[in-house]
C-alpha cells in the first residue's frame, strides 16, 4: 500500500507541475476531485475437498463474494481541451469475504489505482454535462490479517454527470466498472485451522466490480 500511496503523489505532483506550467496560458486546466460511495460486486469460488468448519460443509465451487460497502476516492485530471482530459483515479474499500455462514468473515481491502482519461459527450456550454471515462492500471486484493496480498493488471470503464457548480467548483456523479485479469490460483492465503482462505480462488479469469460515487471537484 505504501508503494501505491507514493506512487499515487509522484504522479500527481507530475501533473500538479505541468499544470503549473500551462496556468500562464490557460487557467483551469487542473481539476482535483474527492469521492466518497458504494462498491458492489466481487465474486470468487472455492476449490479442493470439503471442509468442516463449525459443523458446515464446504464444497468444490461453492461461490463466494464480497459485502458491498462503502468506498472513497480521488482523482486528478490535466485538461488537454474543452472536452477531454487526463486521469489518475485511486480508489479503496475496505469490506469483509464471508466464506460460509457461521464461519468468522475476513477483512479485505481491494484498491484500485488507475490512469486514463475523460471525455464529455456533448459540445455545449450547459452546466450539467455527461461524460465518459476509461482507465487501465491495477488492484490490490489485500486481507486484514497475515494472508498474502495479490496486485494484478485491470481496466475500468464508467459513465458519468458534472454540474459545474461555480467557475472553480463542481459536482461529479459517476459510475465505474472494473474488470481485473486474474490466475487461476488462491487469492488470499493465510495458515488457520481450516485452511479455508487458502481455497479461495478466483471465479474465473475475471474479478469483477462495480462503483457508484459522488464527488465535489476543484479546478485551478
Amino acid at each position: 500500500m505504501r508503494i501505491l500511496v507514493r506512487s499515487l503523489m509522484a504522479v500527481v505532483g507530475t501533473i500538479g507541475l505541468i499544470a503549473g506550467a500551462q496556468a500562464k496560458d490557460d487557467t483551469q486546466n487542473f481539476e482535483i476531485a474527492g469521492f466518497g460511495g458504494w462498491s458492489m460486486g466481487g465474486e470468487f469460488k472455492l476449490q479442493g475437498g470439503g471442509a468442516i468448519v463449525n459443523n458446515e460443509v464446504t464444497s468444490t465451487g461453492s461461490r463466494i463474494g464480497l459485502h458491498d460497502h462503502l468506498s472513497y476516492g480521488v482523482a486528478a485530471d490535466l485538461r488537454v481541451s474543452d472536452s477531454a482530459a487526463y486521469e489518475l483515479f485511486y480508489s479503496r474499500e475496505p469490506t469483509r469475504l464471508s466464506v460460509i455462514s457461521g464461519a468468522a468473515p475476513t477483512d479485505v481491502t481491494v484498491s484500485y489505482l488507475q490512469l486514463g482519461g475523460t471525455l464529455m459527450l456533448d459540445e455545449g456550454e450547459r452546466a450539467v454535462r455527461p461524460y465518459a471515462i476509461g482507465g487501465l492500471g491495477i488492484t490490490r486484493l489485500s486481507p486484514g490479517e497475515d494472508g498474502n496480498t495479490r496486485t494484478r493488471f485491470s481496466g475500468s470503464l464508467g459513465l458519468g454527470l458534472r454540474w459545474a457548480a461555480t467557475q472553480h467548483v463542481a459536482l461529479r456523479l459517476e459510475g465505474r466498472g472494473f474488470v481485473t485479469l486474474m490466475n487461476n490460483d488462491a487469492v488470499f492465503c493465510k495458515s488457520d485451522n481450516s485452511g479455508l482462505l487458502c481455497r479461495v480462488h478466483s471465479n474465473s479469469t475475471t474479478f469483477i466490480q462495480g462503483q457508484l460515487l459522488a464527488g465535489v471537484a476543484f479546478t485551478f
